[in-house]
């Protein structure tokens, strides 16, 4: 209440006592409230009618008939009230009503008065009850009870007045009045005692229930969850946000359940329960929960222990916030962190690498320059003496120039090994697939650094197991290589002792053989902390050694390389001042037989067939032939130009020399050359443009063969040179045995056979490899005849395919289908066929479906030409 105040006061004046919203808000709850007591009053009025019905009407017979309408009529009213109260409108009429049952309880009562005067005290203390209990029993305003009273009072004044004078005379009539006017005074007083109290407790009740709202508000609303549980974990107390923050909707979905379920780790609620119990109190600690639906959530608790109702009954009330996005936001962070940390020392040892690796490379490069300059020095100063004609002797001067040539050679090992090195690190090192005897690989190995072993004193042993074991498929190339930088590290690290080479096989479930060696010697030894640096690029044991022993040190990075490409690998074993010892392994095939291996003969007669003299390339025959033929050469290095002229021209040919390839175009034209020399890099028009240029020129000037001659000794680089119309590809420094060889094979230059014996030779040299297919046969005429069979059975076969795919313009078929020919026919020696599916698969990839048309007929040609070559033999 706002205001103090006594009865009459309110009385006057009840909204001064009170807010006035609540007030209003109380006078609609009270005739809310009116309704049940209503339908209490209306059903005792109903059942008190019909027991007056029946007693009153045996009491005063004479007017049965009045009392029994009078009391039917009240009864009837107050039954149809009570039915009424039940309806949905009872409460907005709920005041009416109450006074309709009121009127008609003191009507029938003053009737009853009025009939009979005697009842008159009966009557009017009824009433005032009626009346007096109304006041407390009913939750309405003052003004209501005074009405009530007002018309009370009236109604029974009236049944007084309008009946006769006696009585005024019956006893206890001024008694009855007076009580009745009592009974209207205090029921009205008792009315506003009730409504002000009825009012004082209704308002604290509305101010709790707004205090109770407003933190219920803050409760629901809040973002941060709120809850109860129990020591043991069931949830008591929860709001919406806790709700949701567990994957629900409503709190009533997680009141009930057990917290623990939704721990990822029960550890962590032990130990919450365990400093509760410590401390009473948490701060900031962080969980982690599953939600409903499985995700991962981390919280932020508060939490503390508190008794439930003073009974000593301990529960856990706290708040838990949501911090999944903080922590993953730090995990990142976290991350981040780590990352800048790794990238740091990452970039700090990539630097540190990097520094090493420019020392390396510098002491590499100084390496590298003492390995070229130390050749170079030897030849300019040895051709200096001879130019100079300061030669003792022509023994001295064939002296000078046999050191010349081997310091030339040695120059040529730096620059192939670093060749090699890029082919590899390019990844355009391709693998052959050639029969071979090891044991012949390796005499070959020890060969090249016999004479330098032989020098120190250092013997050589060998263990190898049977000649006839050792037949392989494989790179023989190759392998001979990964032993002759082994065998040459060994001598050059060895100054007395032994290198001893031992070899081992073992069967692969019989596809393949694993080759298992060693290359052990008793040299100077290596580090142990340097044995890990042996098999990068440029590295050496230490830059004096490097002085002292020389080397690029790329020998070993070569061996390992081409080691990998077998399927195999190395390791070394060393000890300082004892010795080193290189273990390897490759994979290889078997061979088709071991013919090689049984008969020694056959090697012999190879390598005479396979080798050809500068004696026999000098025969006076081969000499008088060549001078028939004219060969252009386009070389813009003068120097290049001297020694080549000088070269050719002792072997018969008559040369021209040009310094671009416009000026071989021009010559060309005018002179129609045999044969042509192209370097590929020259001033204003270069190799490959001129041949094209050559190319596009009318028959015949437009078939000379054009051989490449050029510096550029990468794996592609002949591909390149086929691409532009040349026929074969030499790489610089050009030895003059081979140059000569290539330049008799396309000009048909063989040494007279008889008449018969050379037709065919001259034939079978244009089309086919007989040394190839031997080889491949291992001399075995049956086997030979076998594969030749299948060979031209499949080339008709893909002859009859390429035209269809040529017809259908399918130029990626076409390419991969001449790529398959091309590898069939140079494995068996069918060079002719080979080149020309070269030709074709290369024009489809450069999308050139002309080139291939024509290509074709020429296919077709040597195909049918090749099967005329072997028809006897295929016909046996």
């Amino acid at each position: 209440m706002e205001k103090k105040g006594n009865l009459i006061q309110f009385l006057l004046n009840p909204t001064g006592f009170f807010k006035k919203e609540n007030y209003q808000k109380i006078r609609q709850e009270s005739r809310k409230h009116l309704v049940t007591p209503l339908k209490v009053i209306a059903f005792m009025v109903a059942v008190s009618g019909l027991f007056a019905m029946i007693f009153e009407v045996r009491y005063y017979q004479h007017l049965q008939l009045e009392i029994y309408f009078t009391r039917l009529i009240a009864t009837l009213i107050a039954f149809l009230i009570l039915v009424f109260t039940n309806s949905k409108n009872s409460e907005k009429y709920s005041t009416a009503l109450v006074h309709i049952l009121l009127l008609t309880i003191i009507i029938s009562s003053a009737i009853m008065i009025f009939m009979m005067p005697k009842t008159i005290v009966v009557n009017s203390q009824i009433v005032g009850l009626v009346i007096f209990t109304s006041a407390l029993f009913l939750s309405w305003e003052v003004v209501n009870q005074i009405i009530a009273a007002i018309y009370y009072n009236l109604v029974f004044a009236a049944a007084i007045l309008f009946n006769d004078q006696k009585i005024y005379i019956l006893p206890n009539t001024l008694e009855s009045l007076a009580f009745v006017l009592f009974m209207s005074l205090l029921s009205i007083l008792g009315s506003a005692i009730n409504f002000k109290l009825r009012l004082q407790v209704a308002e604290k009740s509305i101010e709790t229930e707004k205090s109770e709202q407003k933190f219920k508000s803050i409760f629901n609303n809040a973002l941060i969850g709120i809850y109860q549980t129990t020591l043991d974990g069931k949830i008591i107390t929860a709001n919406d946000a806790m709700a949701k923050i567990l994957g629900y909707d409503k709190s009533e979905e997680v009141i009930g359940k057990d917290i623990l379920t939704f721990y990822k780790n029960p550890q962590e609620r032990e130990h919450l329960i365990e400093l509760l119990n410590e401390k009473g109190l948490v701060e900031n600690l962080r969980l982690t929960l599953i939600r409903k639906d499985f995700d991962e959530i981390y919280l932020k608790v508060n939490a503390r222990l508190i008794d439930l109702n003073g009974n000593n009954q301990k529960i856990i009330e706290g708040n838990l916030q949501d911090i999944t996005e903080q922590v993953k936001a730090e995990q990142i962070r976290d991350e981040y962190q780590e990352s800048l940390k790794k990238e740091k020392e990452k970039s700090e040892k990539l630097a540190q690498e990097a520094l090493n690796l420019s020392q390396v490379k510098s002491r590499f490069l100084a390496n590298l320059s003492h390995e070229v300059r130390t050749p170079l020095n030897s030849i300019i100063g040895l051709l200096s003496i001879i130019e100079d004609g300061n030669a003792r002797s022509e023994d001295e001067v064939r002296q000078f120039i046999s050191t010349a040539r081997s310091s030339a050679e040695s120059l040529l090992e730096v620059i192939n090994a670093i060749l090699d090195l890029s082919k590899i690190e390019a990844g355009k090192i391709e693998l052959e697939k050639l029969n071979f005897n090891l044991r012949k690989v390796v005499d070959q190995a020890v060969m090249v650094i016999h004479q330098k072993a032989r020098e120190k004193g250092i013997k050589i042993f060998e263990e190898l197991p049977p000649n006839d074991e050792l037949n392989f498929v494989g790179d023989p190339t190759r392998i001979r290589q990964i032993y002759i930088n082994l065998l040459g590290n060994a001598v050059k690290f060895t100054e007395e002792g032994e290198i001893r080479i031992k070899v081992e096989t073992e069967n692969q479930n019989g596809s393949r053989i694993k080759i298992i060696s060693s290359i052990e010697d008793t040299g100077i030894g290596i580090p142990a902390d340097k044995i890990s640096e042996l098999f990068k690029p440029f590295s050496q044991v230490d830059g004096s050694e490097g002085k002292k022993f020389g080397g690029t040190g790329l020998g070993l990075v070569i061996c390992k390389e081409f080691l990998n490409l077998m399927d195999g690998d190395i390791k070394v074993e060393s000890v300082e001042g004892v010795g080193t010892k290189f273990t390897f392994y490759f994979f290889v095939d078997p061979a088709l037989s071991n013919i090689l291996g049984k008969k020694s003969n056959t090697d012999s007669e190879q390598n005479k067939t396979n080798t050809d003299s500068l004696h026999e390339q000098l025969d006076q025959v081969l000499v008088e032939q060549r001078k028939k033929f004219r060969i252009l050469l386009a070389e813009d290095n003068l120097i290049n130009q001297k020694v080549a002229i000088r070269t050719l021209t002792s072997f018969g040919y008559q040369v021209d020399a040009v310094l671009n390839g416009e000026q071989a175009l021009s010559e060309h034209k005018a002179k129609n050359y045999d044969l042509i020399l192209m370097d590929i890099q020259m001033p204003e028009v270069d190799g490959y443009t001129a041949t094209k240029m050559i190319r596009k020129l009318d028959s015949p000037l437009n078939s000379v063969p054009i051989i490449a001659l050029t510096a550029h000794a990468l794996l592609g680089d002949k591909e390149k040179c086929l691409i532009a119309g040349m026929n074969d590809y030499i790489s610089k420094p050009v030895v003059a045995k081979e140059i000569v060889q290539i330049l008799d094979k396309y000009l048909g230059i063989k040494k007279n056979k008889p008449q018969g014996e050379n037709k065919v030779m001259d034939k079978a040299s244009a089309l086919f490899d007989f040394d190839r297919l031997n080889q491949v046969s291992l001399g075995d005429k049956e086997f030979e005849k076998d594969l030749l069979g299948d060979y031209f059975k499949d080339v008709e076969i893909k002859l009859e395919t390429l035209k269809e795919f040529i017809s259908q313009r399918n130029l990626k078929k076409i390419q991969e289908l001449a790529h398959t020919l091309k590898g069939s026919s140079y494995s068996v020696g069918a060079k002719a066929i080979g080149d020309e599916a070269l030709g074709i698969e290369l024009s489809a990839k450069s999308l050139d479906i002309e080139s291939v048309e024509e290509r074709m007929i020429k296919l077709t040609k040597v195909v049918r030409e090749s099967k005329e070559l072997f028809k006897d033999v295929l016909a046996d």
